[in-house]
C-alpha cells in the first residue's frame, strides 16, 4: 500500500513542480475548485467547518474543521486517512456512521467516457480528483 502512495505522491509532486506556480497564478487551482464546488457548502469556504448547510441548520453535526487536520494528527498531515474518508467506498469502522457523500462513487460515475480506442481508466480519474483535493487541503492547514 505504501508503494501506491509513494507513486501517487511522486506523480503529484512532479505535476506541481512542472506547472504548479503557473497554473495557480492562472486561477486554475483544480484542488481549490474541487473544494469550492463540492466541500465548501458543508465545511465552509475557509474550511473551518461552518458552511452554509451547517449554519442554516440542515446538518445535524458540525463538519470537521479541515484547517486543523495536521495539528490534530501530531503535526503530520494524515494523507491516507483523508484519502479514505473522501473516497468513502471502503467503510472505516473507527469513523462510525458516514455523514458525508461517498465522493469515490460520485467521481467514478463522472469518469470521462472512453477514448477512440475504448480506453478509460476510471480509477485514475477518481484518484486524480481526490489527490487534487487533498493537495488543496494540505495547503490550507493552519489557515486561521
Amino acid at each position: 500500500m505504501k508503494g501506491i502512495w509513494l507513486t501517487a505522491g511522486a506523480a503529484t509532486l512532479a505535476v506541481n513542480c512542472a506547472c504548479g506556480p503557473a497554473v495557480a497564478q492562472a486561477n486554475k487551482d483544480f484542488g481549490r475548485r474541487e473544494y469550492m464546488s463540492n466541500c465548501a457548502v458543508c465545511h465552509g469556504a475557509d474550511g473551518q467547518g461552518k458552511g452554509p448547510l451547517y449554519t442554516t441548520g440542515y446538518l445535524v453535526r458540525e463538519p470537521t474543521d479541515l484547517t486543523r487536520l495536521t495539528s490534530a494528527n501530531g503535526g503530520v498531515f494524515p494523507l491516507e486517512r483523508v484519502y479514505q474518508v473522501i473516497d468513502g467506498r471502503q467503510a472505516i469502522a473507527a469513523h462510525g456512521p458516514r455523514d458525508m457523500p461517498v465522493w469515490g462513487t460520485e467521481y467514478y460515475a463522472e469518469a470521462a467516457p472512453p477514448d477512440a480506442h475504448g480506453v478509460v481508466n476510471a480509477e485514475a480519474y477518481v484518484r486524480a480528483r481526490i489527490l487534487a483535493l487533498i493537495d488543496y487541503l494540505a495547503r490550507i492547514q493552519g489557515a486561521r
